[in-house]
């Protein structure tokens, strides 16, 4: 460390005001982390499109939501499968899934594994394991809909035409918005 630095942070501890406002502010950035980072992820994360899968929500205490299953988190065929079978119990554990994007933007899993991969991935846990299948959590399971938006938003996730919007950035995941298509069947 140079001179300067420490003199700079000898007057800074010597400084009352200052110890004050650093002891102040402290659990006021403990509050800002979440919102902060994920209007980071939001802002630098790589688009990435869920295909949805129908999920019937009801709950009149928390607003208007849907829930979302996505069709990533059926973790059937992926390439390391052999890696993965000689370690059955799985559930609960973190798991690294591989993302390839199609030309419409729409992502599909490649690969699993324990350690973070190279390129588009995203962080998930297991929850349930059968014998050659694995459902992963990503945290992207609610999305809080604008108030009598819902029939017409679980129709169209019923008739599979919802992509859910998601930034990626470091494998953690923020949903950013829903888009129903009406090409999509």
């Amino acid at each position: 460390m140079t001179p300067q630095f420490n003199l700079l942070a000898l007057t800074f501890l010597r400084n009352t005001r200052a110890k004050y406002a650093a002891v102040a502010l402290l659990p006021l950035l403990a509050l800002l982390y979440t919102p902060i980072a994920n209007y980071s992820i939001l802002f630098f994360g790589q688009r990435v499109l869920l295909e949805t899968l129908p999920v019937d929500p009801t709950d009149f205490l928390r607003g208007d939501y849907v829930l979302l299953d996505y069709k990533i988190e059926d973790v059937d065929d992926f390439v390391n499968q052999d890696e993965w079978d000689a370690d059955y119990d799985r559930q609960g554990r973190e798991s690294y899934v591989s993302l390839a994007l199609d030309a419409g933007g729409v992502a599909s899993v490649t690969a699993v594994s324990d350690e973070r991969p190279s390129g588009l991935y995203i962080k998930g846990r297991v929850k349930e394991r059968w014998s050659d299948s694995f459902i992963c959590d990503y945290g992207l399971g609610v999305y809080y809909i604008p108030e009598g938006t819902g029939r017409e938003l679980e129709e169209a996730i019923g008739d599979k035409r919802v992509l859910a919007d998601v930034r990626i950035l470091r494998g953690r995941g923020v949903i950013k918005n829903l888009e129903v298509r009406a090409d999509q069947k």
